[in-house]
């Protein structure tokens, strides 16, 4: 999974001689594919470098790929492998997303597979919710797995609630501090009661141990009523209003349907981030706030006017970015560099967001847009 320390590395190396050979290696996990294909790529990368940067010897790039030469090409649950490499440093990071082999050449450290990661990954956990027992799951780089809770964890309405004591039409329930409920009403209200004390020690200890320490966004699975009453009571900042899963938990069986899951929810995240962006988009074009001309747009990039850059995945436009922000391609390893690469690295360093989407993600058609900052946009 990538995240804010890889691009920051990436930002980094940046700063180091170039040019960088970048390679990003499927891991199929079967060792005679992985090592013949992982060859094939650093043959193509000593011969790119030879023929595109004459003045760079193979021998000062070498020491990156050394450790993968002979060993191991596997890293748990990755899927792909990047290796960043520069003539005085290198940096390599594995990936938990699907990669396609690929080999690049270029002036500036290729900061796009790091930046698609980070759009593919979409951290977030499921709260699996029934009447009386729960159960919580974690999703990260695209896997999800349950969560063995503590044996303190209010797990089952029983172990939160302690035992039901009635006499003479009058009933209780304790537990723990600040989990009573008395009364001499009807049983229907009991459990009533039961519930709303249940669901609000899940949401506390869900919220407590989990949402505040990751910070990521609360699925809720659950019945129709229990979403509408675990809502109404919910203290947790980080469970999400509008997408949720209304059915009833196999909790029994909740591995097994975990993956299911984990589609739905993916789903409706990707529906609901789409049509956010559509609508910044919009409003951000009403106030003349866009730029898709890639002459103004590389001028304000190096001005450090652009606030959100949103690329194309797999798009790419020959040119090298020099520090003026005019377009160079006189040279050969101008023309093979990838100009939306040193766009994209540039924003990032000046603060700016960059996001690299899929064409049908894209809030245009173009393939490369960006928003300016709004001081800027108000004096044009």
């Amino acid at each position: 999974m990538a995240n804010h320390f890889d691009l920051h590395a990436a930002l980094t190396l940046a700063t180091k001689p170039g040019p960088f050979v970048t390679m990003t290696l499927p891991i199929t996990g079967i060792p005679n594919t992985d090592r013949t294909q992982f060859n094939s790529l650093l043959k193509q990368g000593r011969s790119q470098l030879t023929e595109l940067a004459p003045d760079r010897v193979w021998s000062a790039y070498e020491p990156a790929f050394a450790p993968f030469t002979h060993g191991a090409l596997t890293n748990g649950s990755a899927m792909g492998l990047l290796i960043m490499a520069g003539p005085t440093t290198s940096y390599h990071y594995w990936l938990h997303s699907p990669v396609m082999p690929t080999l690049a050449v270029t002036y500036q450290p290729n900061v796009l597979p790091i930046l698609q990661a980070q759009d593919q990954t979409s951290d977030y956990d499921l709260l699996l919710l029934g009447r009386d027992a729960f159960e919580l799951a974690q999703v990260r780089g695209g896997r999800a797995e349950l969560v063995n809770l503590p044996i303190e964890a209010p797990a089952t309405m029983a172990q939160a609630l302690g035992e039901e004591v009635r006499d003479r039409g009058r009933w209780q329930r304790s537990a723990g501090v600040g989990t009573h409920y008395s009364g001499t009403g009807s049983l229907d209200t009991a459990k009533a009661a039961d519930q709303r004390n249940y669901f609000q020690q899940v949401d506390t200890y869900v919220t407590q141990h989990y949402s505040n320490v990751a910070q990521v966004p609360l699925i809720l699975v659950a019945g129709a009523n229990e979403q509408g009453n675990f809502r109404k009571l919910s203290q947790n900042a980080y469970l999400e209003a509008t997408v949720r899963v209304t059915q009833v938990p196999n909790l029994a069986a909740a591995n097994q349907t975990l993956a299911a899951l984990t589609v739905g929810v993916n789903r409706q995240r990707y529906e609901q981030a789409a049509q956010i962006r559509q609508d910044a988009f919009a409003k951000a074009r009403q106030n003349e706030q866009i730029v898709m001309d890639l002459g103004r747009l590389a001028t304000a990039a190096v001005q450090g006017q652009l606030a959100k850059l949103w690329i194309r995945t797999e798009a790419f436009q020959p040119g090298h970015l020099t520090a003026q922000g005019a377009v160079m391609t006189a040279t050969a390893l101008s023309r093979q560099n990838n100009l939306y690469n040193d766009l994209a690295l540039l924003v990032s360093q000046l603060g700016g967001e960059v996001h690299l989407l899929p064409a049908e993600m894209m809030p245009t058609s173009q393939p490369i847009a960006a928003q300016l900052r709004l001081r800027e946009a108000v004096m044009h």
